[in-house]
């Protein structure tokens, strides 16, 4: 009996199972998080500099960061305020939505490329509910929009709760979709199997993506995104509960089951944030 019960605990030395498989696909997917966040954050703050610029407000931008001048307080109007921080997170969100319907319907699609698309849909999708609970005490992005509009604390804490709750009711969802991204059947056996991918294609990217993206924002003490990113771990919430969460298993498409084609893409992953981060310290004044 208890050679059996030493037999079940042991840790597989090859498979999906095996330490350094999980490890890379942990690897693998805080890479994918870490660009999808910076895709995100590139997006919104090239939308809101093209409508600065249309509406002729002086700001100096970066990849990921607008910094408004002294002179450009007097250039504001209530409405563009309205516009230019809450019309970014709304189009972010249908968009996001839209990606989702398309990764739903596409079953064919490699795991690789799901997984992407999950990540990036998940971001899209909660961008307006995570600026809301990140725009209730911090003035930045959103945030300015949402102060302007509200005043009362209270209230933004209520809407900010309403929205981060709805973010948790659709974990389910989220863990179902990022579960189609599996590699491998064996995955979906059960709940804890389900756990177990769970927390190395999510749960630990997020902690160690969020880590890398801090870089992104230094000297800046931008705590709006940061609250953002913290909020993207509402996923988390659906770890405690214990019931598997699939109610009917996903085609999983056949694959060679690397997830590394070869070592040189650590290289490349890294090369390719040294190469962002640097770009990002070239800032420009319009």
């Amino acid at each position: 009996m208890n050679l059996r019960r030493k037999a079940r605990i042991r840790k597989p030395s090859t498979g999906p199972f095996a330490p350094l498989a999980l490890f890379e696909l942990t690897l693998f997917s805080s890479f994918i998080f870490v660009f999808a966040a910076l895709l995100i954050q590139f997006l919104l703050t090239l939308y809101t500099a093209l409508v600065l610029k249309f509406y002729s407000i002086t700001f100096q931008y970066s990849l990921f960061t607008i910094i408004f001048l002294s002179e450009s307080s007097t250039a504001w109007t209530a409405d563009q305020i309205y516009f230019v921080f809450f019309s970014g997170p709304v189009l972010l969100s249908l968009i996001g939505l839209f990606l989702t319907f398309v990764l739903r319907r596409s079953a064919y699609l490699n795991w690789k490329t799901k997984l992407s698309l999950t990540w990036t849909a998940f971001l899209m999708v909660n961008t307006l509910p995570a600026s809301i609970v990140a725009g209730v005490f911090f003035f930045e992005g959103f945030g300015m929009a949402f102060q302007w509009m509200i005043a009362s604390y209270p209230v933004r804490g209520i809407i900010a709760f309403l929205a981060f709750s709805a973010m948790v009711l659709f974990s389910h969802f989220w863990w179902r979709l990022f579960i189609k991204a599996s590699y491998s059947s064996e995955f979906l056996a059960h709940g804890e199997n389900q756990r177990i991918f769970i927390r190395a294609v999510y749960f630990k990217p997020w902690i160690f993506g969020f880590i890398i993206l801090m870089l992104f924002n230094w000297p800046y003490d931008n705590f709006f995104w940061r609250t953002f990113l913290l909020c993207m771990g509402f996923l988390s919430v659906a770890l405690i509960d214990r019931r598997t969460k699939m109610f009917r298993k996903p085609l999983i498409m056949k694959s060679d089951k690397k997830i590394f084609s070869s070592r040189y893409q650590y290289f490349y992953f890294l090369l390719a944030l040294i190469l962002v981060w640097v770009a990002d310290n070239i800032i420009m004044g319009f």
